[in-house]
């Protein structure tokens, strides 16, 4: 096992009481939740920041298929236009 750093937090009472619970319940120290539960916490953050970029990468694909008219089929008009044009009234 890696070396180890010993930190010293301040929690709720009702953290504690549920920490000491759900440790019991798992058979497993209240350290070792808390290592899993920063675990968890660092992952989800980590995931979070992939999709986030991976979002962004793809409204950046978006306007550059604006820009560049991708999909048009070389139509100059719009959707809009062309439910104006057939109205009557």
């Amino acid at each position: 096992m890696a070396r180890m750093v010993r930190k010293q937090i301040v929690i709720e009472p009702e953290q504690e009481r549920a920490l000491e619970a759900h440790a019991k319940a798992l058979g497993v120290s209240q350290s070792a939740l808390i290592r899993e539960a920063i675990d968890a916490l660092l992952k989800d953050a980590e995931e979070q920041a992939q999709r986030k970029a991976a979002w962004e990468a793809i409204e950046d694909l978006w306007r550059r298929a604006d820009r560049e008219g991708w999909g048009s089929g070389g139509r100059t008009w719009t959707r809009e236009e062309l439910h104006e044009r057939g109205r009557t009234d």
